[in-house]
């Protein structure tokens, strides 16, 4: 899978808040590589980003994720299926279990 680009052809990712009890998510923002920044400094940039939207959110009952070259929650449930919620491919309801999986779900062996 190659790079999702904004229509200007720039890199994006997704900065994401996932409630942990629900799985919902209560926040999603596109990152956005600039036109002449370097790698170093769109790394630098987000990171920065990131950290400040940590102390926006509780730690202990919201995860903060960085989805890498995706452009929606969805096309990042696409490819973790790990963080969908009772299967629901959007990620906007359900439980989970303690292990991470949603309820329900078993593992092939």
């Amino acid at each position: 899978m190659g790079d999702v680009e904004s229509p200007g052809g720039l890199r994006l990712d997704l900065l994401m808040v996932r409630d942990r009890s629900t799985g919902r998510f209560v926040y999603t923002e596109r990152l956005e590589r600039r036109a002449g920044e370097t790698s170093w400094e769109y790394v630098r940039r987000s990171v920065r980003r990131e950290a400040r939207i940590r102390t926006r959110f509780d730690e202990d009952t919201m995860e903060i994720i960085v989805g890498w070259d995706v452009d929606s929650v969805e096309e990042f449930l696409r490819a973790h299926p790990e963080y969908r919620a009772d299967g629901d491919s959007d990620g906007t309801s359900g439980r989970w279990e303690h292990d991470g999986r949603p309820e329900g779900d078993t593992v092939e062996q």
